[in-house]
């Protein structure tokens, strides 16, 4: 295990190191530190751009995705738990396609019709993200008995809607929070579906990155850094989340 840890931590480390070298080539250590990396990247305008397009990429995914597959998980556990099996065999089908063969086929089928084709990338990437975001909310459904809680607010005067958004929805909001997490974590760092679709066109901060590689070693260490503190950041808080949450239960139950 020790031999695996740090296997997998020391690449992260030689790249937190060589985004603040000033020359890291034939030593073991860099000769100097600088953060003249991050204040060049920080000042480059494509990186503001291409941050904001992964931010829009990844909100817009995200709020399609929990609109569209919030209300079928609620379905399928309050009024047909039949049909979760099906869902399951659903959710696997995104694992089971590559990007290239899907961003052919998209291409083909709407080439000929006036769509943007970033609402066609959306689209796609909210596909993409439904095993996460099936699993998450699945997961928020199977604490409690959510058809007896929606029958008595019906039976009390609720309408549906009323019912859901003041009875169902605040007793899995740690679930949707994960499951927007998952998701947007997942949209902000799509490259394959991106950079095939839109190309140059709308350039994220993924296929930045990529573009970066090529030309500048530093700042895409630096852009990388910046990105796996991101990762730990939504990390940490979906472990907090979930600690909160599952705290709160067994208090509940030991009153």
């Amino acid at each position: 295990m020790t031999v695996l840890i740090i296997y997998l931590i020391a690449p992260i480390i030689a790249t937190i190191i060589y985004s603040f070298s000033t020359v890291w080539v034939k030593t073991i250590l860099p000769e100097g530190i600088t953060i003249k990396w991050y204040l060049q990247l920080v000042s480059n305008s494509d990186f503001g751009t291409a941050l904001l397009r992964s931010l829009l990429l990844g909100v817009l995914t995200t709020l399609i995705s929990l609109a569209c597959f919030l209300p079928v998980v609620f379905y399928a556990n309050v009024y047909n738990p039949k049909i979760k099996s099906k869902l399951h065999f659903i959710t696997v089908l995104p694992f089971t396609i590559p990007g290239i063969i899907l961003v052919t086929g998209l291409i083909r089928v709407y080439s000929a019709i006036p769509v943007p084709k970033l609402l066609i990338l959306i689209l796609a990437i909210s596909l993409l993200s439904l095993p996460l975001t099936y699993q998450s909310l699945d997961n928020a459904f199977i604490a409690r008995n959510f058809r007896a809680m929606f029958e008595q607010a019906l039976v009390l005067g609720d309408r549906t809607v009323e019912a859901f958004l003041k009875v169902i929805v605040p007793n899995i909001r740690v679930g949707i929070f994960i499951s927007m997490l998952l998701t947007f974590t997942s949209a902000f760092g799509e490259y394959v579906l991106t950079n095939l679709l839109l190309g140059g066109n709308f350039e994220t901060l993924k296929v930045y990155m990529y573009r970066l590689m090529q030309s500048n070693g530093q700042a895409s260490s630096v852009l990388t850094t910046i990105y796996f503190l991101f990762l730990i950041l939504v990390s940490t808080i979906m472990i907090f989340s979930m600690k909160h949450y599952w705290g709160k239960k067994s208090l509940s139950k030991k009153g």
